[in-house]
């Protein structure tokens, strides 16, 4: 358990469980920051980090994978959040596309173990009921919207926006994922990489202006 995580742990009190709930997560997560998805994030080992008992978890989580799980629904609405949030502040759907899009990979860069998770866990939730892969969809829709939006004021085809949303997450995904994966290949600026594949998506403006010239 760390000192910070030490420090900040408070006994719950009788009939607030959810705060240990909550601290079960935190832990979760501080450990695949630490180590990335894999065999060193355990039962035993999120109970050490937690400060507790590892009986103690069973209350609010039949095993370590409901604990992952949690960890995933939190990530998605946390990156979805992060998504909307860069998006508020554009002057424009594009602008907005663009925004969301280059804070998705960052988020993967300043998260990496609980964006890979995202995608090591929820695949196995796609046949399960609608309420376990909820959280992922939702995110998605992040993208889907401000992609309508931009779409009254591009050449995109306002009927194919759930294509276009689609090849955007895929070329997203790509760049979050294989640019840590393949160091020493020679990348162009991550940023005009983003961009770029946002103004092929989107097509020129209706204006006929340069669509570089709303993505800053």
């Amino acid at each position: 358990m760390t000192e910070e995580a030490r420090a900040k742990r408070v006994s719950n009190k009788r009939g607030l469980g959810i705060n240990l709930r909550e601290e079960i997560i935190e832990a979760a997560e501080r450990l695949l920051a630490e180590f990335g998805p894999g065999d060193a994030v355990t039962l035993r080992a999120i109970a050490r980090e937690a400060g507790i008992a590892a009986p103690s978890i069973y209350p609010h989580f039949a095993d370590r994978d409901s604990i992952l799980d949690a960890v995933v629904s939190r990530t998605f609405r946390n990156l979805a959040q992060a998504c909307r949030d860069a998006g508020d502040a554009a002057p424009d759907g594009t602008s907005e596309v663009a925004a969301i899009s280059v804070a998705y990979v960052r988020y993967a860069r300043e998260f990496p173990g609980r964006y890979r998770i995202l995608f090591e866990r929820s695949t196995r939730n796609i046949a399960s009921p609608p309420h376990a892969y909820t959280d992922g969809i939702q995110a998605f829709g992040v993208l889907v919207t401000a992609l309508e939006r931009a779409s009254r004021e591009t050449e995109s085809d306002s009927s194919l926006i759930e294509r276009d949303a689609q090849a955007l997450f895929a070329a997203l995904h790509g760049i979050a994922s294989l640019r840590p994966a393949l160091p020493g290949f020679p990348w162009q600026d991550e940023t005009a990489l983003i961009h770029h594949v946002v103004g092929r998506v989107l097509g020129p403006p209706t204006d006929g202006t340069d669509v570089h010239r709303h993505l800053g």
